[in-house]
């Protein structure tokens, strides 16, 4: 039978990247839908369930994509109510590669970590800007590893209300700050282990000037590509790079490339699961995997 993996985007338009990294990873059709809800992700899954019997939704595949990470979340929850056995599906989640890019990007600050000696546990992790997808994600993945996460955003109650959600959802206590100007953002990142930019494409958040008085910080990250750069003197490509002494960088492309690779494996292992949920915690240990990480 063939393997079909069914896109359920929560956009006008389905992206073509998920559609085309879907068939590099060897699903035989891939069938896009966009403007899903979490409404009509419930008639899609039982309409996915029961046309080709057991043998056949074996070889049935949802991924759920989009720009709309909370409506993702609410489609998630309904697929996985409208799920049964045998009727089961393995289901991808990765809004706009949401799950994948930090699951890789802290895989990568482990990596460089364990390198000069050191591991995420027991150290401090800032994210800024780190109250959308990728910034949030991270936070949990950084938690879960045993570092104490801050997150900043330019509001106080922003916040805390985000960390708040995630303490829920993970059950790791985090702290929420407000970082809305240059000295707040150095107060936020004073005594930090780890500094990671999540913010706006083309906003520098972190001067060299802020760098030079970063006692702790071993390590600076930050997932956007357009400059200028989250963090000023790294390169997109920078893959471990000293920007200034004891601090090492990585940049945009050094995250993608194990992004690609983490996303290819997470494509190819719900083809082959037949059921389960593979999101950022598969993704995570995927990408800890592939960089030989314990």
């Amino acid at each position: 039978m063939k393997n079909i993996l069914l896109l359920f985007d929560t956009d006008e338009y389905t992206t073509p990247f998920d559609i085309l990294i879907s068939y590099d990873a060897g699903f035989d059709i891939v069938v896009p839908y966009a403007k899903v809800t979490a409404e009509s992700a419930i008639t899609l899954t039982q309409d996915a369930m029961f046309p080709r019997g057991v043998k056949g939704v074996a070889h049935t595949t949802i991924f759920v994509g989009g720009k709309d990470d909370e409506e993702a979340k609410k489609i998630l929850t309904n697929i996985k109510k409208t799920l049964f056995p045998p009727f089961e599906i393995a289901v991808i989640v990765d809004p706009r590669g949401g799950h994948t890019t930090a699951s890789a990007l802290v895989a990568k600050i482990e990596k460089l970590l364990v390198k000069n000696n050191y591991s995420l546990k027991g150290l401090k992790v800032v994210i800024l800007a780190g109250t959308g997808q990728v910034g949030q994600l991270a936070a949990m993945i950084c938690a879960s590893e045993g570092a104490e996460v801050v997150i900043t955003s330019r509001k106080k109650e922003r916040a805390e209300k985000i960390v708040g959600e995630l303490e829920k959802e993970s059950g790791f206590k985090m702290k929420g700050v407000q970082a809305s100007n240059d000295d707040e953002i150095l107060e936020s990142i004073k005594d930090a282990d780890v500094v990671i930019a999540t913010g706006k494409a083309g906003v520098c958040l972190v001067n060299k000037e802020m760098l030079g008085k970063l006692e702790r910080c071993k390590v600076v990250a930050d997932v956007n590509a357009n400059p200028p750069l989250g963090i000023e003197g790294l390169e997109l490509s920078s893959d471990g790079k000293e920007i200034v002494p004891g601090i090492y960088g990585l940049g945009a492309l050094a995250v993608g490339d194990l992004k690609y690779k983490v996303e290819i494996a997470m494509l190819q292992a719900a083809k082959d699961a037949k059921k389960g949920i593979f999101d950022y915690k598969y993704a995570f240990n995927k990408a800890k995997e592939i960089l030989d990480l314990k």
